[in-house]
């Protein structure tokens, strides 16, 4: 995107003034990851007293998002420059010295961008190993494989169900569930099926006996998976969010299926072309959440339109759970423990798009 004139802080906050803060949250942060990516942490303040201005704003959710945002994320201050100028913003007369002195500083800026994004890629990559020893040494020395009895288990009701190609392992009353990564970069087809051979584990995820979900620090999350069910002649996989629904999934709907999970909705495209480079004659389903509440307090269901944009990378179909107006849930766990409360076990309710 040409930017017209060199900027500064000022002139951003300018620029914000004609944009409203109340938006769907992705197109909020796509404008502070444009910010950063021109400032870095010296735009924070002003993107902050910005975001306070909409009608939902939430501090945590704006540090933690901030913080979440990586040097190099693809989205350039040109897509801020351009809606705010759609909105009517216009540059204001600048001389020939301000503006000598805006672009020596937008040169400075360039340079110590491409040098933290340089340290950053550096420090995530040395992370991913030390997130990756973590997970093997945990697996290897302190956990046990998990009592199918656990109360994650019972509560999605997957105490009996498919058994896993890879086991899902406890330590105390703590569930690791294992992230994997092919082992060979997913870019050609390849003619091999053994778990054990494909892929290697990169991270874990921690679910406790209440249901609390977080990652292991550090640890390598896009393109990250654990298979449900794999193996033989791949003609159909499906990709799910997470590993109950894939579970539950694997169990009670599509029983033929190789089952993946991608822990959400953001790695669910990331995970679907992983294996549709692999294995390119598979059809892909993706089994989507209805985040439902989601849609009804931001106008958005994050989990279908996640879900779709997958399914547009490789040619694959969506498979979404249907629930009443009445009824609470939003993924195929909560339809088939619904159906199951309703003695409708039998009933699948939902459809392919």
């Amino acid at each position: 995107m040409k930017t017209n004139e060199p900027i500064d802080l000022s002139i951003l906050a300018g620029m914000l003034s004609f944009i409203s803060a109340d938006r769907p949250r992705e197109d909020w942060a796509k404008l502070l990851m444009a910010a950063k990516s021109e400032f870095g942490e010296a735009a924070k303040g002003t993107m902050q007293e910005w975001s306070a201005t909409a009608s939902n704003f939430d501090r945590n959710a704006f540090n933690s998002t901030w913080k979440s945002i990586k040097a190099g994320g693809g989205v350039t201050i040109g897509t801020l420059i351009h809606e705010a100028m759609e909105k009517g913003y216009k540059f204001a007369p600048m001389s020939a010295s301000d503006k000598k002195r805006l672009r020596d500083e937008q040169r400075k800026r360039a340079v110590q961008r491409k040098k933290q994004e340089a340290l950053d890629i550096q420090k995530r990559e040395q992370g991913y190993l030390e997130a990756k020893e973590r997970a093997n040494k945990l697996i290897k020395e302190r956990a046990f494989i998990a009592n199918p009895e656990h109360p994650y288990f019972v509560s999605k009701g997957i105490n009996q169900g498919v058994k896993t190609v890879t086991p899902i392992y406890q330590t105390f009353n703590t569930l690791l569930v294992p992230v994997y990564q092919f082992k060979v970069p997913a870019k050609s087809v390849i003619d091999i099926y053994e778990c054990d051979r494909l892929f290697e584990l990169v991270s874990l995820q921690f679910i406790d006996d209440r249901g609390g979900k977080r990652f292991l620090s550090g640890g390598q999350m896009k393109g990250g998976f654990c298979p449900i069910r794999f193996g033989g002649h791949i003609v159909s996989i499906v990709v799910c969010e997470g590993y109950a629904t894939g579970v539950t999934y694997a169990s009670h709907y599509d029983k033929t299926s190789e089952v993946v999970c991608a822990f959400n909705a953001s790695n669910l495209k990331h995970v679907a072309k992983a294996f549709k480079m692999c294995y390119p004659m598979a059809r892909i389903i993706i089994a989507a959440d209805n985040d439902r509440s989601t849609e009804r307090k931001t106008g958005v269901n994050v989990g279908i339109v996640k879900a779709r944009e997958a399914a547009r990378l490789v040619d694959g179909l969506v498979s979404i759970p249907e629930f009443n107006a009445s009824e609470p849930g939003t993924d195929w766990n909560d339809r088939y423990l619904l159906d199951l409360a309703n003695n409708q076990a039998g009933e699948i309710q939902g459809g392919m798009l």
